[in-house]
């Protein structure tokens, strides 16, 4: 990978998001879908793979005090406006809230789940009196691969293609070593970064929403209640988690604040910045560093997420962004690629095996757990302190801790997420 694919994988990568960016799918899905209806809207079929449900079932939407998908798929058809792609829920208005509570709550939206859908996938079926519009959403949340009217399709994408790779640029990232990448980032200018600080600006700006807003069920606020008591102190660890819990709250209750991305989700792009801007805040580094810090974290974040795949059974949030966190901040500190490897493992042997029980304000206390442990992880890799090799599924480079990881996702919990979403719709 050259610098200039680097930037250029950076720059598609981090973008932001408005809402929890499963329902924020299924809606574009839906809206998509809608510019195509001539008459009135009279019902909604959605079905997408148990990754997405989980994930949209309880999850906030901005401008909306509705949850779930039904919601998110009628808002999505009445908006018709998938131009905005992931901010396209800022264009909510009381009109549209009513149009889509009236579908909702008469019943006219049908979900399902199909449970042999492994990766991403959303297909919302559109009626009308006149019309039947097929959209069909596969392994991106903004990769539409089929779109019909009435049966003549309008468009359809090469869905095997899709799956073999998201991007040309990850297949050349995922050839890398987290050493070469390091290297990379360390070859870019402030200048060619500095559209890293808009991320920091906009993530700390989440962050300090819950300050003059009530938000979730509290976490923020009873950790803001306590700052400097001698129960939390204010020290760096004390102000990563306020900032990664407040910003995680208001994001997943619904705040109609964007977040900068990562990989494709906007609560990783809060997990991979905020350890980090504040860790920089905290040392007094200097922008250079700063940006380059951000953007290592950005690009290791994609990295794991490559192995680890989409809508993990674990949380993707902690287990790829976390760490990722964990690398830049160790870069931050002066770290070498060996200690750069070492957080790397010691977060491996650490949060691995977390699940995934789909997006919602109780995430805060997840990724806040996770960044916790990413800067713990930092910092005793900057002290030459890594955990033994044979510890568990450690392993001697980064590179096969990574892998390791994916493993215990992609084979070890196939049965995972049947039965996460069986508890979380039979068992409530």
């Amino acid at each position: 990978m050259t610098k200039e694919q680097m930037l250029q994988l950076l720059k598609k990568d981090v973008v932001p998001a408005l809402g929890c960016t499963e329902p924020v799918c299924v809606a574009l899905c839906a809206a998509t879908a809608g510019t195509m209806l001539q008459d009135a809207l009279t019902s909604i079929t959605v079905e997408v793979n148990p990754g997405i449900y989980k994930n949209a079932m309880s999850a906030g939407i901005p401008g909306c005090t509705k949850v779930g998908i039904p919601w998110a798929a009628a808002i999505g058809a009445f908006l018709r406006n998938p131009e905005k792609k992931l901010q396209l829920l800022e264009d909510i208005t009381p009109e549209i809230l009513s149009g889509a509570a009236v579908l909702v709550e008469s019943g006219k939206v049908c979900v399902s789940v199909k449970n042999d859908e492994r990766n991403l996938y959303v297909k919302c079926i559109l009626r009308s009196d006149s019309d039947e519009i097929i959209c069909i959403t596969r392994n991106a949340h903004t990769n539409i691969v089929h779109l019909s009217r009435n049966g003549k399709i309008l468009l359809e994408n090469n869905a095997q293609a899709a799956a073999a790779s998201d991007d040309p640029l990850v297949d050349l990232l995922k050839e890398m070593t987290i050493a070469q990448i390091h290297q990379l980032v360390c070859s870019a200018s402030e200048e060619e970064l500095v559209f890293m600080m808009d991320g920091i600006v906009m993530n700390e700006e989440l962050a300090a929403y819950s300050q003059s807003n009530p938000i979730g069920i509290g976490l923020a606020g009873a950790l803001r209640s306590e700052i400097g008591s001698p129960l939390l102190g204010n020290d760096l660890i004390t102000k990563i988690t306020l900032a990664v819990t407040s910003a995680a709250e208001s994001r997943l209750d619904g705040c109609k604040l964007p977040t900068m991305s990562s990989s494709g989700a906007g609560t990783k792009g809060l997990v991979v910045i905020l350890p980090i801007s504040e860790t920089a805040k905290a040392i007094g580094a200097s922008r250079l560093e700063t940006v380059r810090a951000v953007a290592f974290g950005h690009l290791v974040n994609r990295y794991i997420n490559a192995f680890v795949g989409k809508l993990s059974p674990m949380c993707s949030c902690v287990m790829c962004s976390s760490t990722a966190a964990a690398a830049g901040i160790t870069m931050l500190l002066g770290g070498n690629d060996d200690q750069i490897g070492w957080a790397i493992r010691n977060m491996s042997g650490t949060v691995t095996g977390m699940i995934c029980d789909g997006g919602k304000v109780g995430c805060a206390m997840k990724v806040a757990t996770g960044s916790f442990a990413a800067l713990t992880s930092a910092l005793h890799a900057t002290k030459n302190v890594a955990l033994r090799v044979s510890d568990g599924i450690c392993a001697q480079t980064p590179e096969q801790c990574i892998r390791n990881m994916a493993s215990v996702g992609i084979n070890g919990m196939q049965n995972t997420d049947q039965e996460i979403l069986r508890i979380m719709t039979q068992c409530k």
